[in-house]
Formats: structure tokens, sequence, C-alpha cells
């Protein structure tokens, strides 16, 4: 299982992407077939977001699984 700094950091990747997209939740939500507060819960780090959540994240916001997981620091 992840840590919470783990989940945290990854939330808050997946937020600077969406709001890089100028995006709500909502929205981010809607593209990715999942409750907008799930997303939240994502992104805050409250949730563990599996393999499947991911790649549904990552093809709404149109980048590859690879890119995401480069791109996060």
């Amino acid at each position: 299982m992840l840590s919470f700094g783990l989940h945290k950091k990854f939330g808050d990747h997946i937020r600077h992407l969406r709001k890089q997209k100028d995006w709500t939740q909502e929205t981010l939500g809607e593209k990715a077939n999942l409750d907008w507060r799930y997303v939240g819960d994502v992104e805050r780090g409250e949730k563990s977001p599996t393999l499947e959540t991911i790649r549904k994240l990552a093809k709404a916001l149109k980048i590859s699984l690879a890119e995401l997981f480069s791109s996060f620091k």
C-alpha cells in the first residue's frame, strides 16, 4: 500500500494537470467517467486510485500513462 505522502503527491499532480486545462473536478470526473467527489478525494490524497482509475484519469487528461508517471515527481 502506498503511503499517504505518496497519495498526496500523486493527487497534487493530478490537480496540477487538471488546472492546466482549466477544468473543474466535475469536468475531469465527467471526462474520466468518475464521480467528481472521488476526483477530489484522489487529489487530496484521501483515496488510493486503482490502476484502472489511473488509466481513466490519464485518458481524460489526454496523456499516456508513461507521460503521467514521467512527469510525476
